[in-house]
């Protein structure tokens, strides 16, 4: 059995973890973070103390790291594993980050005689638990067929979409219109509610039209003020719209929804709400009408 390597053992990592070992691989971890240490050890797999010593123990190396720079240093810093994985090793990257750096590591993977493929998921930390992720896939297509057997471990729904970037263009993508869909129904909510409306009573209607993927995901922390409850934080989604408005302007593209759903997560981030669900961008818009979605959360608004 191949030996797998996991750089980032966070709230995405861990459930990728769970599930290579689940399948019978040896799997290396390598955090930062001691305190994952103990259940590093505890579900079987083994704790490597440097990014040198992952690299040199696998054949597959797969990373879940919070931002663009982190990957990077993780690839191709002064330590990056990419000075001491053996020739022919496989590296997936499920990060977020652009079509730029996909690229970039891509070609230097491919000067080291590595295989480097951006793997973006979709599912957060439930879908990574229960080994159900959509995955986005971008990279070399030829030895794509090496590739799908190790994604299927923690995915349910693999996509190949194209070559090295295609992965990260398709998640930024994704992830604007899931950013755009909380702003929307947060707005919505808010809108019923100043109108008179019961925001629960619009949610029925909404649970039973075209609207309710939407309502199941994202409804229940908007309607109950529950934005402590981390389906998705903010400070990533705020990250990853970010990276979008860059990209549009880049090819440009006009994104007056885009670049008006940043400006609110920008918003709600220097307002001290990064750490919160993403769903924590309706506060802003709840604060800005003087109404908020939640009953319990009314006082508090009016009292500002």
């Amino acid at each position: 059995m191949l030996k797998v390597g996991v750089i980032g053992c966070g709230a995405m990592g861990k459930g990728i973890v769970k599930n290579f070992v689940k399948a019978g691989y040896e799997v290396f971890v390598f955090d930062p973070n001691p305190q994952v240490i103990p259940w590093i050890k505890e579900i079987g797999a083994v704790f490597s103390g440097t990014l040198k010593d992952i690299a040199e123990a696998v054949d597959i190396m797969v990373s879940s790291l919070p931002t663009t720079d982190i990957v990077r240093q993780s690839y191709i810093g002064e330590n990056g594993v990419f000075n001491s994985l053996k020739k022919g090793s496989i590296i997936i990257d499920m990060s977020t980050t652009d079509a730029e750096t996909a690229i970039d590591l891509a070609k230097v993977a491919e000067e080291l005689g590595l295989l480097f493929y951006d793997c973006p998921v979709s599912g957060g930390p439930a879908g990574a638990d229960s080994g159900t992720l959509t995955i986005m896939v971008g990279g070399n297509i030829q030895e794509y067929e090496k590739v799908l057997p190790i994604l299927e471990v923690v995915g349910e729904e693999v996509f190949y979409i194209g070559e090295s970037g295609a992965g990260q263009i398709t998640k930024l993508c994704h992830n604007m219109v899931v950013a755009s869909t909380i702003v929307s129904l947060g707005e919505a909510l808010i809108v019923a509610k100043k109108a008179g409306v019961e925001p629960e009573k619009v949610a029925e209607v909404f649970a039973k039209g075209t609207a309710n993927r939407v309502l199941n995901v994202f409804g229940e922390n908007i309607l109950n003020n529950q934005y402590d409850n981390v389906l998705f934080s903010l400070n990533h989604m705020h990250k990853d719209i970010w990276l979008y408005t860059k990209t549009a302007i880049s090819e440009e593209v006009p994104s007056f929804i885009g670049s008006t759903v940043f400006q609110l997560y920008e918003s709600a981030k220097a307002t001290g709400k990064g750490n919160l669900d993403a769903t924590a961008v309706c506060q802003i818009l709840e604060e800005l009408a003087s109404t908020a979605v939640s009953s319990g959360y009314s006082k508090v608004i009016h009292e500002k």
